[in-house]
């Protein structure tokens, strides 16, 4: 082999040394490994001797059960048998390990039973060994307990007709005869009082269901009537002393069965009515604790109305509410009141089989139950895709309609006159508790039903004719007046769910909110026809605006918009306050007793205003800073680009997909109070709060007089004023707030001199607003009163005309919002669409007398239905009569004494909204791009038109002097002459000077000191045979130098009702 050579080559290393010991690490694992090895082998060995151990126990204990089978099987006696019963059903579900056995087990204690129902000597064998000894009786109670077991597990085998048997026997007073007294009260005592630990109604309950899913079609299960014996077998053994314990399953267990009465047999049915105790028993232990309406299945809304259909069946189809008196109806209104309103939205509309909303006509201005809505549907509601407030609605199961028929019957007419006769009725003398108990089923009946089409008629039985007054009066006379005395102190809001008189005052709103719906102003008026007079009415009304008012300042109860945090701090601590919806009610009630008020003045001009409580500037200030903060997250993008926004959304609009009426109530106090109250603040007060919004907003967005951002031109044509206007201005949209500077071309087609200082503007709004509103256009149509609404025929719903009533509502919109007075007045109740109120029977008397008439004379009609009418109106479109369907299928529907005061409203409903809708929302657009919605909503329709057309009230020429400039004439002869005549005209006569000077007979809201441009008199020259002229853009009168009294006023009153003068300077 050749030498190694001795250089860089590599070569393989060899090692001739032994191995290299082992790593300290590697030597504790393996130690470690080979511990875990002799324990896991510990473990089988411990295992495997528990396996063994626990094989022999088992084989030893079937061995000795077989044994004990075996001897039962043999014959034993009854008392030896049940000890070995004992033994052998000693696992709690009455069963042992094989199934074979477990069956032979079922035979064993059924053959037991069948040998000790038998008699011997007379006693019953079952129970003869209490006559040695009084223990068996606690054999017997746990032998019950399993036989009862045994039967839940499987009702329909051979083998529980003798487990029935059996368990019948024992629970059977009769089997205990051969005792003393005393023996047999502590026998009965002890097997009931053994019932209560074992769960007996629950489990009787579910083999009740389980024989009732058994059973044919056709044919009941045999062993339906020993198990309904068998609940109410313990009431028989023991006093009403010792019967609690077994009433709570009874009621929220058995009671909430689906369709229970229609599942039985009539012998079980017969038993269960004549044994069950409903009225004496039942429904009394719920009233004292009325936390059982709410467990055991009772827990959810299912189980709650599967509860009130079977009560409807036993109470008021059998008749037992009838035969039970005033007694009976007080627990029957207590339970069905409570549970009544524990139910979730929705449910009514649920019992009737309907799906979603109730969805209104497309202005959706108000629900057909005649409560407004709380969002800001008042305006365009179809401009926007808005989330609904119901978007989280239950998922529901469908009720098979026997139970819903059932349910159903607690909202006849029927049903609720009984009820409330016993209230009503002299001979009755119910009590001022009874009176409670009505009003909270009442309360409860109507909260279950909101929504659904029989809300309405709940009100009408509760309400309508003398039965109803009678009703009211009682509610106020004995149930709220002098409860209330402390209502103005904002703890009666925070403690109102404490007050005892809660359930009357809140009935008492809904029936009176109701009437006041469906009631002209002369039965209104009329002593004999109002359940009230004025007086308690305002009585009535103090105390809603007192608890309204607190509810806004103070908040409400329960969740708090878009804030389950805030919820769960506060939700302790304001749960005695009222809720959303009750703070809603007071105020619907304080709206439209200011209605009645508006249209028929009884109450003082200050009587809804809560001065004592706000501190008028401090709210000023602070609501117009809420306002701005809440319009603060949309400006930036809006100061931006305005007419890039115009063809999108109002800002309004956009705002409103984030704050709703009622989220605006919870974020801010005032604005809530603002838009649903308004009238607990003074006029002045919000006046001042809605110029200040302006002044705000033009500061927001930048718009200044001086300035040269948004200001806009337009060139117009004097014969074409409307024309030109429309086609320069109309898609400004928002950008309408800026400055319009208007350059005029007279008829020759000359362009006329002059720079718009803002006079010109003036000029060709008001030559717009007279052009624009003229009826003879078409566009517009006006009542008996000269008062405006848009035309309802179906030419003025074509796109153009929509365009133009769009475009007019930017115009007033701009007028409202630059404080430029427009004459022209609308009627109320196109004035109510703006702030989302409802449509009154009363207002359909400006737009249809002899319609109003009609309907009047049908709400008192005896006999309706001899009229021949139903729920279709006729319309006459160019000559064509056509018939419109109120409701889907309304030509097929007669009008009947239980609808027609749906009907009636429907039709008011048709006239004064549904037909207008379209003109309307386009106007709502337009008016709402220039003045947010909310801040109209602080007015009522007569503030509004005020705001629009200025004050109807005499004009204080104290007033107009102290804010006048008067300038040019040479001494101060002419201008005290002239305010010398002006004092001395009459009111019509100063009105004309006011329309001859500012185009405007209507002073400004606030006084002389607010009218923009302000009053001026100028000298016009020493020609004294000239007549005065006026510059109404300038709010200007050109006087000239007249040196006489007589010369001056003959010569102005001719001037200001000739109608001349109206030119420039």
């Amino acid at each position: 082999m050749d030498d190694p050579p001795f250089d860089n080559t590599k070569y393989n290393d060899i090692n001739l040394s032994t191995s290299a010991s082992s790593s300290s690490a590697a030597l504790l694992s393996s130690i470690r490994a080979e511990r875990q090895a002799r324990e896991q082998k510990r473990k089988e060995e411990y295992a495997a001797l528990k396996i063994q151990k626990v094989w022999r126990g088992r084989k030893e204990s079937e061995r000795v059960k077989d044994g004990l089978l075996n001897h039962l099987e043999s014959g034993i006696g009854v008392e030896e048998g049940g000890r070995v019963l004992l033994v052998l059903l000693k696992d709690s579900n009455g069963g042992l390990a094989s199934q074979g056995v477990t069956k032979r087990v079922e035979s064993a204690v059924a053959k037991w039973c069948d040998d000790g129902v038998k008699k011997h000597d007379t006693v019953i064998g079952l129970v003869e060994p209490l006559s040695k000894d009084q223990g068996w009786v606690i054999v017997l109670a746990i032998l019950c307990g399993k036989i009862l077991n045994i039967i839940a597990r499987n009702p329909s085998s051979n083998n529980a007709p003798s487990l029935l048997a059996g368990l019948e026997t024992i629970f059977d007073p009769k089997s205990y005869i051969f005792l003393s007294a005393d023996q047999q009260c502590l026998v009965k005592a002890t097997l009931v009082r053994s019932t209560e630990g074992q769960h007996w109604v629950e489990k009787l309950v579910m083999v009740l269901e389980k024989l009732v899913a058994a059973s044919l079609p056709k044919k009941k299960h045999s062993l339906l009537l020993p198990v309904t014996r068998l609940l109410t077998a313990p009431f028989s053994l023991v006093p009403p002393d010792f019967q609690a314990p077994l009433i709570p399953p009874l009621i929220n267990h058995l009671l909430a069965i689906p369709s229970l009465p229609s599942s039985l047999p009539l012998p079980a049915l017969t038993h269960l009515s004549s044994h069950l105790n409903l009225f004496t028993l039942l429904l009394p232990f719920a009233v004292a604790d009325p936390n059982v309406l709410s467990q055991g299945r009772m827990s959810t809304e299912l189980g709650k109305t599967y509860f009130l259909a079977n009560l409807a069946t036993f109470g008021i189809t059998g008749q037992m509410l009838a035969r039970h008196g005033i007694n009976g109806a007080a627990v029957w209104m207590g339970v069905v009141g409570t549970v009544l309103s524990g139910v979730n939205e929705g449910w009514g509309r649920w019992v009737d089989g309907l799906k979603g909303e109730d969805d209104d006509d497309e202005m959706r201005q108000t629900t057909r139950n005649g409560s407004e809505n709380e969002g800001d549907e008042a305006i365009a509601e179809a401009t926007a895709t808005v989330p609904s407030r119901h978007s989280s609605r239950l998922r529901r199961i469908p009720l098979p309609q026997s139970i819903r028929s059932k349910l159903t019957i607690f909202a006849t007419p029927a049903h609720i006159s009984t009820l409330s006769g016993e209230i009503i009725s002299p001979s009755s003398r119910a009590s001022e508790q009874l009176l409670l108990d009505f009003a909270g089923f009442a309360v409860g009946l109507l909260s279950a039903f909101r929504g659904s089409p029989r809300w309405e008629g709940v009100l009408d039985s509760l309400g309508d004719g003398e039965r109803g007054r009678a009703l009211m009066k009682r509610l106020w006379r004995e149930g709220i007046r002098g409860k209330w005395s402390n209502s103005s102190d904002r703890s009666a809001w925070d403690t109102f769910n404490d007050n005892p008189s809660r359930p009357c005052l809140l009935l008492l709103t809904y029936l009176y909110c109701h009437y006041l719906l469906l009631t002209p102003d002369d039965e209104f008026f009329s002593p004999s026809k109002n359940a009230f007079s004025t007086d308690e009415i305002l009585r009535i009304a103090a105390i809603w605006r007192d608890l309204a008012f607190w509810g806004f300042m103070n908040g409400v109860s329960g969740a708090r918009a878009g804030n389950t945090a805030w919820n769960d701090v506060q939700s302790s601590k304001n749960a005695s306050m009222g809720n959303e919806e009750i703070r809603g009610l007071f105020t619907r009630g304080v709206t439209r007793v200011v209605e009645r008020n508006a249209r028929r003045q009884f109450a003082d001009p200050d009587f809804w205003v809560m001065k004592s409580q706000i501190d008028m500037q401090g709210f000023v200030e602070a609501a117009v800073y809420e306002d701005a903060e809440l319009a603060g997250g949309n400006n930036d993008q809006e100061d931006v680009d305005m007419a890039a926004q115009s063809a999108q959304l109002p800002r309004w609009a956009r705002a409103r997909q984030r704050f709703t009426k009622r989220q605006m109530a919870y974020i801010s106090p005032r604005l809530g109070l603002l838009n649903n109250l308004p009238m607990a603040v003074p006029f002045q007060t919000r006046l001042e709060v809605f110029r200040s919004f302006i002044h705000t907003d033009k500061a927001r967005l930048g718009i200044d007089y001086h300035g040269r951002r948004f200001r806009n031109s337009a060139t117009i044509r004097r014969d074409r004023i409307a024309q030109d206007g429309f086609n320069e201005l109309a898609e400004l949209g928002p950008n309408l707030k800026g400055r319009v500077e208007i350059t005029f071309v007279d008829q020759y087609g000359l362009t006329e001199a002059g720079i718009d200082g803002g006079g010109l503007f003036k000029e060709f709004l008001t030559s717009l607003s007279k052009e624009v509103f003229d009826t003879n256009r078409g566009l517009w149509l006006a009542t008996d009163q000269n008062e405006l609404y848009p035309n309802p025929h179906s030419y003025a719903t074509e796109p153009h005309q929509l365009n133009w009533y769009r475009f007019i509502g930017q115009v007033l919109g701009k007028a409202i919002y630059e404080g430029i007075l427009v004459d022209v007045s609308f009627a109320g109740f196109f004035l109510a669409k703006w702030l989302g109120r409802q449509s009154y029977l009363d207002d359909l008397n400006s737009l249809d007398k002899e319609l109003y008439k009609g309907l009047t004379m049908l709400k008192n009609y005896p006999k309706p239905e001899e009229l021949s009418l139903n729920f279709a109106i006729t319309e006459d479109n160019f000559g064509i009569r056509e018939s419109v369907d109120l409701i889907p299928g309304g030509s097929e529907i007669a009008v009947t004494a239980e609808n027609r005061h749906e009907y009636i409203q429907l039709v008011c409903k048709y006239k004064l909204d549904k037909q207008i809708a379209a003109q309307s929302r386009a106007f709502f657009n337009g008016l709402s791009d220039l003045v947010d919605a909310k801040w109209l909503r602080m007015f009522d329709q007569q503030e509004l038109q005020q705001l629009i057309g200025g004050e109807e009230t005499p004009i204080d020429i104290d007033d107009l002097r102290a804010h006048c400039d008067v300038n040019g004439f040479p001494n101060d002869v002419t201008p005290r002459l002239f305010w010398k005549v002006v004092k001395g005209f009459s009111q019509e006569e100063r009105r004309a000077l006011l329309r001859f000077v500012t185009s405007c007979s209507r002073p400004p809201l606030l006084g002389f000191a607010h009218l923009n441009p302000k009053f001026g008199v100028k000298f016009n020259g020493a020609d004294t045979e000239r007549l005065p002229s006026a510059s109404a853009c300038f709010n200007l009168l050109k006087l000239p130098g007249y040196t006489t009294e007589s010369a001056l006023r003959t010569k102005l009153l001719q001037a200001i009702t000739s109608g001349a003068g109206f030119d420039m300077s």
